[in-house]
């Protein structure tokens, strides 16, 4: 086109004018992209999301992210494979690293083997049984314990697609793409892990607009984080123990919060992914609205994403054209129920690697099994329904809402199944739904009516669409940053105390709380029950609780059940100390004297002119985790012999009758069983804020032993909870859990009188453990008052003092020395 008379042609622009222009573009996309990693290290940093380890990951992660956006393509997986095992060496250190590395590559070796299919695949299985009898210490093993749950991670499920891939070969090897597909960069932080399939892992790398699948990643990385924040206001304030749950207000709490508990793993699993995106593999989205599932198959289909097409590649598809010589009907039923019974088994597997144990419990088939029929059901009748076109709801659509709100409220009831301990402990929770409440009334209607408003419309379709191969424009890109950069930059701003403070006193310490990692109270009760109960009680679904568990030493940090000072003496006294034996226990010296007493040696006359204290009590008296000679007791004798020489007393002596997991009727039977032989002139008995939860539990331990309880008052408050002999041990304690104040106020009231009827003084000892709340100490402390005790309260003895440096350890609440 020639340019008229008056105008100015216009030069057309050269070749270096483009590229100034393109690497001006590119750089303003690298800044945005460093901005939005920015304040998502922030957002981890000042809500202190998930590990130390994962922001020591996520700030190599966002380092190597940029040096990683400037290399040339060739060279962007290898520095990817060496960055994952930088990661590692992170994470481990350097000999838990080489342990971890070693073994994974003595594992891909074995999967290049020059051989045939089959041998691979059985020495695959060989080596993984060694490797199970190595982490289960059924073999010696010196690999670290914390190498174990990441190891399983890495390996248990991607060695199948990986073998699957070499026999049809579908990804040329590379040896930096085998090594980052194993050592995945953020892998090491996360034992729970999306099964990535290897074909997608190679097919799926830079293979659209490099900053769009960054964009794409920090914006599920972002979506990631909110996920993490509201399971933490769930699991802080809306999960109720199920030992609570009495109402149907309580029911629909705690089957509501069960199901929402899943929001931990969406929000690690768009953590994971978002960072894998970052270095150019444009994985699937994990979980795509799972909440808003229409039916059980597309629940199925919603809910983890990797783990169906797992499923779908290794199990379903094999299975259906094995079977279709007998129709498709029958191939579809068949081959979904497979896939239903090889879940189930997985996962008992995949727990298997993460703790040690592999679980088979009635409420895992229950739950596999129902869930199996529903889908099964449900895929009939959409192979059967007739085809139809496919319509997007633009508006608002009442069956839409319905199927919604029904596939929701079964799924969530099921789920609450699945995380129950037991069957029976389901139905005792499933029953307080008969003891209708208004609050119950409240929350039915309001949830039901306000599920069918907003699932009546189609949420985020548009999400699943695919990114374009050539670069959108910078505004849009721009855009799209500035979107996810508001949101984090959003939390940010609301984590400042000086925010807080002006948004009330209520929502700012609701705010507060969700920037602390910690135990829910919840579960805080569950680690004491650990060590009161002998009771192991933490499960998949207690996630926060697992993390602090999995920590624990496992050579000597192990329950009291498990050493050899516990001696099984039957009765009501259940157990005691054995006597004479000396052990580690918890990282410390354990040395019972000849009478089984974790004390220095007495003679059990009482030497004349010594005040004579016995001491009963639970763990915490007897010193769990503190050397000999340094638990409170002994050090409160040295004091009194040091500074209250001579007088009518010439000595005195502290007799400690504590042993691990004594309730109050334990320490009741004590006095009689032992105490009474060594003529104290003065008892202390302790008491803590989880005693009546311990003692409800062993009375309905002793009930379902059908042992009878010779005391009066504790008769009543059972048979006024409905407990009878030999009734199953679960039921009965749900049934005395609401009664458990009633329980402590009895024990109390006979302690006491069997002490003062043998004319001794009795001390009520009220102590909590560290980082423990009150509870209802003070209340029984003035039941013990009345009673005739004198009363020390040490529940405020910690005040002004950093709590959490006075107990044993993170996975341990009992004091240690200094404590």
């Amino acid at each position: 086109m020639t340019a008229t008379v008056g105008e100015a042609a216009s030069p057309a622009p050269s070749a270096a004018t483009s590229l100034s222009r393109s690497n001006t573009d590119s750089l303003v996309r690298l800044l945005a992209m460093v901005g939005q990693l920015v304040l998502v290290v922030g957002l981890v940093r000042l809500f202190q999301l998930e590990s130390r380890t994962f922001f020591n990951v996520l700030v190599l992660a966002s380092v190597g992210f940029v040096v990683h956006a400037v290399l040339p393509l060739r060279f962007r997986l290898p520095f990817f494979a060496l960055l994952s095992l930088a990661a590692v060496g992170l994470a481990f250190g350097i000999s838990g690293g080489l342990w971890l590395v070693g073994i994974g590559a003595l594992l891909i070796g074995i999967c290049h083997l020059p051989l045939g299919f089959w041998p691979r695949v059985m020495l695959v299985l060989v080596a993984a049984g060694v490797l199970a009898a190595l982490r289960n210490q059924w073999l010696p093993s010196a690999v670290p314990a914390p190498v174990w749950p990441i190891l399983g991670s890495m390996f248990m499920f991607r060695l199948a697609l990986y073998l699957h891939s070499l026999r049809h070969r579908e990804v040329p090897f590379s040896l930096a793409r085998s090594v980052a597909y194993f050592f995945m960069l953020p892998n090491v932080c996360f034992p729970l892990f999306p099964v990535v399939d290897f074909k997608t892992f190679a097919r799926t790398h830079f293979d659209s607009d490099p900053y769009q699948i960054y964009q794409q990643g920090v914006r599920w990385m972002v979506r990631g984080m909110i996920h993490l924040l509201l399971y933490r206001y769930v699991y802080y304030h809306l999960t109720l123990e199920p030992a609570k749950v009495k109402t149907l207000g309580d029911v629909v709490q705690h089957v509501l919060s069960t199901f929402l508990l899943y929001l931990k793993v969406s929000g690690q699993f768009h953590l994971i992914v978002g960072m894998l995106n970052l270095f150019g593999f444009r994985l699937p989205e994990t979980h795509h609205l799972y909440f808003l599932s229409s039916g059980f198959t597309d629940f199925w289909r919603r809910i983890n994403i990797y783990w169906k097409d797992f499923m779908m590649k290794l199990v379903y598809y094999p299975s259906f054209f094995r079977l279709r010589r007998w129709g498709n009907t029958t191939a579809l039923a068949g081959a979904t129920v497979i896939v239903f019974v090889m879940t189930w088994l997985l996962h008992s597997y995949q727990w298997f690697w993460l703790r040690g144990s592999f679980p088979v419990t009635a409420t895992d088939i229950l739950f596999w099994g129902i869930l199996g029929v529903l889908v099964v059901v449900a895929a009939l009748r959409e192979a059967s329904a007739p085809r139809t076109r496919v319509r997007r709801h633009q508006q608002w659509s009442a069956s839409l809402a319905l199927r919604r709100v029904t596939t929701f409220t079964t799924i969530a009831i099921l789920w609450s199944l699945w995380s129950s301990e037991s069957l029976s402990e389901w139905t005792g929770i499933v029953s307080a739904a008969t003891r209708v409440d208004a609050r119950g009334i409240l929350l039915l209607v309001g949830l039901l009516a306000g599920g069918v408003l907003l699932c009546g419309k189609a949420w985020g379709v548009a999400d699943l669409k695919d990114l374009q191969p050539a670069p959108v424009p910078l505004r849009a890109y721009l855009r799209s940053a500035g979107l996810t950069a508001g949101a984090a930059a959003a939390l940010v701003v609301v984590a400042q105390p000086g925010v807080q403070s002006l948004l009330g006193s209520q929502v700012a310490t609701a705010v507060h709380s969700l920037q602390e990692s910690r135990l829910s109270s919840n579960d805080a009760a569950l680690l004491q029950r650990g060590y009161y109960e002998n009771l192991n009680s933490v499960n998949r679904f207690s996630t926060q609780l697992w993390e602090v568990y999995n920590k624990r030493p496992p050579d000597d940090w192990v329950q009291f059940i498990e050493t050899p000072a516990r001696r099984e003496r039957g009765g009501l006294l259940g157990w005691d100390l054995a006597p004479s034996v000396s052990f580690t226990f918890k990282g410390a010296p354990f040395t019972t004297n000849r009478w089984g007493m974790r004390d220095r040696d007495y003679e059990q006359h009482k030497p004349a002119g010594t005040f004579r204290i016995a001491v009963v009590g639970p763990s915490y008296v007897m010193g769990a985790g503190v050397p000999d000679g340094q638990t409170f007791e002994a050090i409160l004798e040295d004091r009194l012999n040091h500074d209250f020489p001579g007088g009518d007393r010439a000595r005195f002596e502290i007799l400690n009758f504590s042993v691990s997991a004594y309730s109050l009727l334990q320490q009741l039977e004590m006095l009689q069983d032992r105490v009474w032989g060594f003529e104290p002139d003065l008892v202390i008995v302790t008491c803590n804020p989880h005693d009546g939860r311990g003692l409800s539990r062993y009375l309905a331990t002793t009930a379902g032993a059908g042992l009878p309880i010779p005391y009066d008052r504790l008769q009543k408050v059972m048979a006024d909870a409905g407990v009878v002999q030999r009734m199953d041990s679960t039921a009965a304690f749900h049934r005395l859990i609401p009664f458990s104040d009633e329980l402590v106020e009895a024990t109390i009231h006979h302690l006491i009188g069997a002490i003062r009827h043998r004319g001794i003084l009795p001390v009520f000892l009220a102590m909590r453990l560290p980082t423990e709340e009150a509870g209802s100490l003070p209340r029984w402390a003035r039941i013990a008052d009345e009673e005739g005790a004198a009363v020390i309260d040490l529940t405020d003895a910690f005040q002004g003092y950093d709590e959490f440096s006075l107990r044993l350890a993170e996975w341990d609440n009992h004091p240690n020395a200094a404590g």
